[in-house]
């Protein structure tokens, strides 16, 4: 068991981010990571995801009993025997004559009638009560194998991140800077489906439980697609950060050719979906940069802002961060399979995909059908590219955690320093407004 200088376990958490379909990257991911970890002799006590990651999360918060070998195979086997079915209803056949006639009758006005989505995500409520084992997931909080699960949605009336929390203890502080509104629940189906309700494509989720939460929800991507602030929050010392593009900021690119509507939903996705996490993980390695100004703790200068605010003393937390190499890797996946599967005639065996494919057509395809191609053959390849990814993290990190920006952040000792100052700055500013 790996103790730290106060002598006890460092808190690790697990942080899985929204993308649909691309979720059985997640699993091929942890499929390498949560053995090695276990070797180390550490274990996860916190579990925070959004959207597909909230399924996960609460997947894997539900197995954490189990010996490790059964937790991996669990977690590949939903995956590599997920079909379309087992999330969407067809979107060819009936359901959807009656989705372009209340789409027509709400353009024209009709009184009452809405067009609430473009999918009908009905079949997976019934699969989310088949994958996860809810009661073992209370009992895995209840007898401490566990801290704390966290799932994130958008509330609806207020705009607001809600991280919903099952723990032991009390939930963390809301606090107005962050913006985070924490509810301490006991999780079921609805708060899952809630976090997953993907705009525009799912409709929104009711969520009756606690009352003063009760009301509207949506997918938590839109406002905390990673929910590395609601861990932290939960008392992690150590987080493992999976995602689905390069975390560095990527270079600037003109675009060839006149934009499409593809382009521009790409772009939204990629505001939605990675910048959030570029930007905690900045602010992560400018925390952490206060830490290595002082041998032993942390700095003076950042002790007095946070005794200045009433808040804990920073510290230091090291993270292992797994993605893929290219920003387009899940994307030239998801084209490969469309174009082997679903190209030509082949198309006649399941047309949902090839129409979706159609209405997506342009220089973005791969990028937005990833989200939604729910596939047994592109679930398999993903997994195998989350394998390989988090090897290459261990390859290059032999004692698993990092805590050095300019080692995987692409930050050099200039942009260190400015990250300190731009904090620094920050933290001022906030003083001033108390």
């Amino acid at each position: 068991m790996a103790i730290d200088r106060n002598g006890t376990a460092p808190k690790v958490a697990l942080v899985l981010p929204g993308g649909g379909a691309r979720g059985a990257y997640e699993a091929g991911a942890l499929s390498v990571l949560l053995p090695a970890l276990e070797a180390r002799g550490e274990r996860v006590s916190v579990i925070c995801g959004t959207s597909v990651g909230a399924i996960n999360a609460a997947a894997a918060a539900s197995m954490v009993h189990r010996p490790m070998d059964e937790q991996v195979e669990y977690s590949l086997d939903h995956w590599r025997n997920l079909r379309k079915t087992d999330v969407i209803s067809p979107v060819l056949g009936p359901g959807l004559a009656v989705s372009a006639a209340r789409g027509l009758a709400e353009a024209l006005g009709v009184p009452g009638v809405r067009l609430a989505s473009l999918l009908d995500p009905r079949p997976m409520a019934s699969s989310l009560e088949k994958w996860i084992d809810w009661m073992a997931l209370h009992r895995n909080v209840r007898n401490g194998t566990l801290d704390a699960v966290c799932v994130v949605a958008t509330s609806l009336s207020t705009g607001r991140p809600t991280a919903f929390v099952e723990t032991r203890g009390p939930a963390p502080r809301n606090k107005s800077t962050d913006g985070i509104r924490f509810q301490k629940v006991t999780l079921s189906g609805q708060h899952v489906r809630a976090s997953a309700a993907m705009p525009l494509l799912f409709p929104p989720v009711e969520v009756t439980r606690p009352a003063r939460a009760a009301g509207h929800y949506i997918d938590g991507a839109t406002r905390l697609n990673t929910p590395l602030a609601p861990a932290l929050s939960l008392g992690a010392d150590r987080v493992i950060v999976i995602g689905f593009k390069p975390f560095a900021a990527p270079p600037e690119e003109e675009l060839a050719r006149r934009p499409r509507m593809t382009d521009v939903l790409a772009n939204v996705l990629d505001g939605l979906m990675v910048d959030q996490i570029a930007d905690d993980l900045h602010q992560l390695a400018a925390i952490n940069s206060f830490f290595a100004d002082s041998v032993g703790g942390v700095s003076s200068s950042a002790r007095a802002y946070r005794t200045a605010r009433g808040r804990p003393s920073y510290r230091k937390v090291s993270y292992a961060l797994v993605a893929p190499e290219k920003r387009t890797t899940l994307a030239d996946v998801a084209e490969r399979i469309l174009d082997e599967k679903y190209g030509g005639l082949k198309a006649l065996r399941d047309p949902d995909f090839p129409l979706l494919s159609r209405l997506l057509d342009g220089g973005r395809r791969g990028e937005l059908m990833s989200f939604v191609l729910f596939d047994q053959d592109f679930a398999a390849a993903l997994i195998e590219v989350g394998k390989a990814d988090a090897q290459r993290w261990l390859d290059r990190h032999p004692r698993f955690w990092c805590a050095d920006a300019a080692h995987d952040l692409d930050f050099d000792d200039t942009g260190t320093e400015l990250m300190r100052e731009e904090h620094a700055i920050d933290e001022w500013r906030e003083l001033r407004r108390r």
